[in-house]
């Protein structure tokens, strides 16, 4: 058999009977599954470009709700006293449980009407949290001699006026706004009685963390006032009514 018998019409057999190029049926066109290089970018750009797009794994851009935690004691020693270990916002990281760093970077001008007053903390770098979960905030401080100190750190440090950019900003990558306040008030004077008060007011800036540290959460306000009651003792001693 000759050569050219082999053929069908025109077409040798071997061509005849070559594998195909497969093809894949786009709702823009029929192309082979190997299109030319310029064509293949242009649709798979305008298909990169109109495809939404998701993220493997994300959190909601959404704060969790505000929460109060709250303790109090009552404890026996002077209100002046237990004011004056309040306001040492520089000893803070060495006993109040939450907080690894403290150190005050302003403090208020003297009152002209009173030179030998003391000058109070009005600003503090405070490194905060738990659950495993750390911040780092410069703190506005409120002090009211003899009655109660305030920290408030996050969208709270900001000046009423400020703006929404400005609030929605200001607050960290775990908390969005945390603020801790210790009032005192003398409940019984000629016996050294001094109610302590602590609120703490916070919000994360995601559930996710809400969610894991939500077992902690709720001891902190009660581990922090225990841990000021430790230092009273060690730092003023024992009161007088214990020893009788």
């Amino acid at each position: 058999m000759s050569r050219r018998a082999l053929t069908k019409g025109s077409m040798p057999l071997a061509r005849a009977f070559a594998p195909r190029a497969a093809t894949v049926q786009s709702p823009l066109v029929l192309f082979t599954s190997t299109p030319p290089p310029s064509f293949r970018a242009q649709h798979l750009h305008r298909l990169d470009a109109s495809a939404p797009r998701r993220a493997f794994f994300s959190l909601p851009d959404l704060p969790s709700p505000p929460q109060t935690l709250t303790a109090t004691r009552i404890l026996p020693y002077s209100s002046a006293d237990l004011y004056t270990l309040v306001s040492d916002v520089d000893a803070y990281s060495k006993f109040v449980p939450y907080c690894s760093q403290s150190r005050v970077t302003k403090w208020s001008d003297p009152d002209p009407s009173r030179p030998d007053s003391p000058k109070s903390p009005i600003q503090a770098d405070l490194r905060v949290g738990w659950g495993g979960f750390e911040e780092t905030f410069t703190s506005r401080l409120r002090c009211v001699p003899g009655q109660s100190v305030e920290a408030l750190s996050g969208a709270d440090a900001l000046d009423p006026s400020a703006s929404r950019e400005q609030i929605k900003d200001a607050g960290g990558a775990v908390f969005k706004s945390l603020v801790t306040k210790w009032q005192i008030r003398p409940v019984d004077s000629a016996n050294n009685q001094t109610r302590v008060d602590l609120v703490i007011r916070f919000q994360f800036a995601n559930p996710l963390y809400a969610a894991v540290s939500a077992a902690v959460s709720e001891k902190v306000a009660g581990v922090m006032i225990e841990a000021f009651e430790k230092r009273a003792r060690s730092i003023l001693g024992t009161p007088k009514s214990a020893l009788k």
